[in-house]
Parts: structure tokens; sequence; C-alpha cells
């Protein structure tokens, strides 16, 4: 099965309440949508402020979610002085600290930040075809490149897709555009 590969550039997912702190009773809006059902890039922008260092016009990703995640590369983290751990999305337990700023205030996200670690996005009825379940490792083939050590992310709304860093995708020499084949 060929899977289309997204390379992940940074960005945040906020909760309500965060969002409100931010950007008051603006709600966010659809900038353009993404592959996953329901879900956008917001025309609303924040900045990442770590200890050494600051991303202007970081991304947010809608619609809101229950927790504040933001998400970097390696570079990122290490860029602006953050010891985010590496981790699969939603596994915030003893993650790093950023502030956000946003048009009406700030926030101070504590537990928020990772390194989210290459996974795969599939449906929920393409996962059950392929044997795969919520959880799973698999391992990719690109040309004659296998990459190992992708964790199965399964859900309806999901489109097929690998998600990789852009440091990932440097190494690996991965372009948008690229599919691989499980």
């Amino acid at each position: 099965m060929e899977v289309p590969v997204v390379i992940q550039f940074r960005h945040v997912h906020l909760s309500l309440k965060d969002r409100e702190i931010l950007f008051g009773d603006e709600g966010l809006s659809s900038q353009r949508a993404i592959e996953h059902r329901g879900q956008f890039v917001s025309k609303q922008q924040v900045q990442v402020i770590g200890p050494a260092g600051i991303f202007e016009k970081v991304c947010v990703l809608g619609p809101e979610r229950s927790v504040t995640q933001v998400e970097l590369s390696a570079s990122d983290a290490h860029s602006i002085g953050v010891k985010a751990p590496l981790r699969i999305s939603g596994d915030l337990d003893r993650s790093a600290n950023v502030t956000l700023k946003g048009s009406h205030g700030q926030v101070e996200a504590k537990m928020s930040t990772i390194i989210p670690i290459r996974h795969m996005h599939l449906p929920t009825g393409l996962a059950s075809e392929n044997g795969l379940v919520q959880g799973d490792v698999v391992s990719v083939h690109l040309g004659k490149k296998t990459i190992d050590h992708i964790t199965v992310r399964v859900h309806p709304t999901f489109a097929a897709a690998l998600h990789v860093s852009i440091d990932e995708a440097a190494e690996l020499w991965l372009q948008p555009g690229d599919t691989v084949i499980l």
C-alpha cells in the first residue's frame, strides 16, 4: 500500500481555555483544511517562547483540543533552549514548558511541548484491512531504503499519511509528494 509523506513543521494545538486567553473571543478560523477530516490550519498564529529564543508566527491547528500541545522538531527545541522529549502526540507527561503569546494574551504552557515521533495516520477501515491497530509499530519502504519504528495512529477521520519532522525528512532525504510502501 502506498502512503503519502507529510513533513511536519512546528505547530501548536490549543485548548479552548488557552485559545480564549491568547485570542480573546475570536475563535479559530480556517485558513485551509489539512488531510484529516475536520482539521485545519487556522489564520491565528502564536509566538513560541523558550529560554533561549522565540519562534514568530507559528501555525495553530484547529479545532481546539482538550489540552494544549506544542510540536517542535529536535533542532527547533534546541534552538530555543527547550528540552522536549520525543513522544507520540498526546503523551505530555513530563514534557517541556514554553510560553505562548497571541494577539490578546500570553500562556505559560506547562508540560505541553514534545518532539513528535514519526508516525503513520490511517483511517479505521484501511488499518483494519492491513491488520493494524492503534499503537502498532511498522516499517515502510522508499525505494531500497527501509524506515523503521513508525507508530500507527488510527482514527475514522484520518487520511493515510506518514508524518515525519522536518529534521527526519532532511536526514532521510524525504520530499513533499514522496510516497512510501507499507
